[in-house]
């Protein structure tokens, strides 16, 4: 994999997750997914994926792009694999939520208590299997 396509893929990755993430929580935290405190989870997964947003478009906006050919020294799994694993747990985390107030099987629905575990894992997972990927990658000049 060269060091452009990391930036973009994780680029568009955190500016996706973020956003729809971010949003379906404020929007749909109460009454879709039934959370006692949407703004809790909101609080606990936001500031981070803000946080390393932020560097990567603070990276885009002020820098040349890096040279097209130049490789990076890690496997793609390092650079994939943890923030498709997050997307795998958040979507069904969400989908048992959903699915066990859907079809009035409360036992398949997570509590507001494993919903926020989940979350905080993901969280977790995401810092200390990406941040490094993104200062090594996202350097400002």
């Amino acid at each position: 994999m060269k060091q452009l396509e990391v930036r973009n893929w994780l680029g568009l990755y955190f500016l996706l997750i973020t956003s729809i993430l971010g949003g379906v929580i404020l929007l749909f935290g109460s009454s879709f997914l039934r959370l006692d405190d949407p703004i809790g989870v909101f609080e606990i997964i936001i500031p981070v994926l803000i946080g390393q947003l932020a560097i990567i478009v603070q990276w885009f906006a002020g820098n040349p792009a890096p040279d097209a050919q130049s490789k990076i020294s890690m496997p793609v799994w390092i650079i994939k694999g943890p923030p498709l694993i997050v997307v795998a747990l958040l979507a069904i985390a969400v989908a048992l939520k959903v699915a066990g107030f859907y079809y009035d099987q409360p036992s398949w629905a997570l509590s507001d208590a494993q919903f926020k575990g989940v979350v905080t894992f993901c969280v977790s997972l995401l810092n200390a299997t990406t941040i490094y990927v993104i200062s090594a990658y996202f350097k400002t000049r």
